[in-house]
């Protein structure tokens, strides 16, 4: 559906993407996360023809930003990190201006705006003004505008940034309900909102792709089933070497007083707490998550 092929953009001497190359799947919902600075942002805005690359093509459903620009952002839907909504427009009257805009047949706009409205829990804010909704509602409001062309692929850079936890929550279901009927590109921040709602992620970092796979494939990356990590005072040369001989020991960093140690298993836990003694002054465990993956793949890499 979407296929980016040698992608580059240099900002001065700022070089946001370097030869990039990603393809999504018709249906997908591939996740994009990275540090500040990585290229998501840019690298979306190209795809929407918002922006131009210095080298390189995306094809979105057969059609090419450089030839066929207009035809792509009728099949786009693009919801940025900070909407720019007309604030002095009623909710209603926003979504009509972009149906029309957007040529959707003038029989079907009520129909389509009351549906997207409702989708969004916004219709009872329908006549009420934009500058009087706070930024959740109007997260709400910019997801119903990206949806009212009925478009194959959405977009969605940054969606529950600065939200509460109800309303991203809220944002995240409206994202899920939207799955295997749209293609669909989420850049976040957010581990846990990658990890729950799609179908593959790539680690973007300095323009390049890093590392690309489902949720679970990365994770497994880490050879770990636990996560232990203990607070340590008075830290030995020994230790390592201690703890490293134990069997279910996949790996261990040791930075300064803190201990993080891969396990295959918890049956060693306490063999693990019991070479360290007394000194041990913090037990933590948890099952490996993307951000480890994340962190993980970028200190690998020296990119940090």
């Amino acid at each position: 559906m979407i296929n980016i092929d040698g992608l580059s953009k240099s900002f001065g001497s700022i070089k946001a993407l370097d030869n990039l190359n990603l393809n999504v799947k018709k249906g997908e919902l591939l996740g994009i996360i990275g540090p500040n600075g990585a290229g998501k942002t840019t690298a979306i805005r190209i795809i929407c023809c918002i922006l131009k690359p210095d080298h390189g093509d995306v094809m979105v459903d057969g059609y090419s930003i450089h030839k066929d620009p207009l035809k792509i952002k009728s099949i786009i839907g693009y919801l940025p990190e900070e909407p720019n909504l007309y604030e002095r427009f009623k909710a209603r009257d926003l979504l009509k201006y972009f149906s029309e805009l957007y040529g959707v047949p003038r029989a079907d706009i009520n129909p389509r705006i009351d549906e997207l409205l409702e989708l969004v829990g916004m219709t009872h804010r329908a006549e009420d003004r934009i500058n009087t909704f706070s930024k959740g509602l109007r997260q709400r409001i910019g997801i119903a505008r990206a949806l009212v062309h009925d478009p194959k692929v959405i977009i969605f850079d940054e969606p529950t940034m600065g939200l509460d936890p109800a309303t991203s929550q809220t944002i995240r279901h409206f994202i899920d309900q939207l799955k295997g009927d749209k293609t669909i590109i989420l850049c976040t921040h957010y581990m846990d909102e990658a990890d729950q709602l799609c179908d593959r992620v790539a680690i973007l970092n300095h323009g390049r792709i890093r590392d690309m796979g489902t949720p679970h494939d990365l994770k497994s990356k880490v050879h770990a089933d636990i996560i232990l990590t203990l607070r340590v005072k008075n830290p030995l040369p020994s230790d390592q070497e201690a703890i490293s001989g134990l069997t279910s020991v996949e790996a261990i960093e040791i930075g300064g007083d803190k201990y993080i140690i891969s396990l295959n298993s918890r049956k060693e836990i306490s063999k693990i707490i019991d070479v360290l003694g007394s000194r041990v002054l913090a037990v933590n465990t948890k099952e490996p998550k993307l951000e480890d993956v994340f962190i993980s793949t970028l200190e690998n890499r020296g990119m940090r």
